[in-house]
């Protein structure tokens, strides 16, 4: 069986035959959109600075008692009390981000974070001490595997960074 399917060109009418059982081309158009969105779908995620960042921001995010947190690119601000119970306002503002793969047979994957710690507009510092490194970082930063110069190691089998 044939179809008369007709279509414009150029403001003219032109008649052509359709096989049936043939879909038109616009149709055909829309199904090939659908399943190559389909096939980009979502993705397993990659040790790369993007998933290093997220990755980053999250563990912030997750430390308890953190609040009012907010996170615009590479800046995160947050709310948390200190030992007194003050709240203390708090900026994070990653400053490098890099990613480095081993070499050889199960090496793993690197990620390396600087960033710039203020509490209440006053910098968190680390300086090199007689007995290594000292810091007015506080212990629930250090705990959550965070600091101003910190590494994660990227979980193969969970896709994700690991910050401890």
């Amino acid at each position: 069986m044939l179809h008369i399917v007709e279509t414009r060109q150029s403001g003219r009418s032109a008649a052509r035959p359709r096989a049936a059982g043939r879909l038109p081309g616009g149709v055909l158009l829309s199904l090939a959109l659908v399943g190559a969105i389909a096939a980009c779908g979502p993705s397993e995620p990659q040790p790369d600075v993007d998933t290093l960042r997220a990755s980053f921001i999250a563990q912030i995010e997750s430390i308890d008692l953190v609040a009012d947190f907010e996170a615009d690119g590479d800046d995160v601000r947050f709310v948390r009390p200190d030992g007194s119970g003050e709240d203390v306002e708090w900026r994070v503002r990653i400053d490098s981000l890099d990613v480095e793969s081993g070499e050889g047979e199960g090496a793993r994957v690197l990620g390396h974070v600087l960033s710039a710690w203020t509490a209440n507009g006053r910098p968190i510092t680390v300086q090199q001490g007689p007995t290594g490194l000292v810091t007015d970082m506080p212990n629930w930063v250090l705990a959550a595997g965070l600091a101003t110069d910190c590494y994660a190691l990227w979980d193969d089998e969970a896709k994700a960074w690991g910050w401890t």
